[in-house]
């Protein structure tokens, strides 16, 4: 696990670009998160989330969405608080999150 023996976890979230800024104000303001990574992404298929999110027609014809990607890790337990969190405020804002144990982290 780690040195302090906390399991840690990896949270990705998945977001519209118009959120970047605002995500990235929020996670900088997290004690518990000493950094993490964005990427701009693209989403593929008919539809985003759980289908209730159609493509526009553009995105239809390029067959992708412009996401930005979030990467970061923290105890298991904080990043669980922090998506309980985002759920509050940031309901039907058509972010994806994937949340999961980290079997092993080092820096090398």
């Amino acid at each position: 696990m780690t040195e302090h023996n906390t399991l840690q976890g990896l949270l990705i979230l998945i977001a519209p670009p118009d959120l970047e800024d605002t995500l990235v104000d929020l996670l900088l303001q997290q004690k518990e998160i000493s950094g993490f990574t964005t990427s701009h992404v693209s989403g593929h298929g008919s539809s985003h989330g759980n289908g209730a999110v159609a493509l526009s027609l553009v995105e239809q014809v390029t067959g992708r969405q412009k996401r930005v990607q979030f990467m970061l890790h923290a105890s298991l337990s904080d990043l669980q608080n922090l998506v309980n969190a985002f759920k509050a405020r940031f309901s039907k804002t058509d972010i994806h999150y994937i949340l999961m144990p980290i079997a092993e982290m080092q820096t090398i």
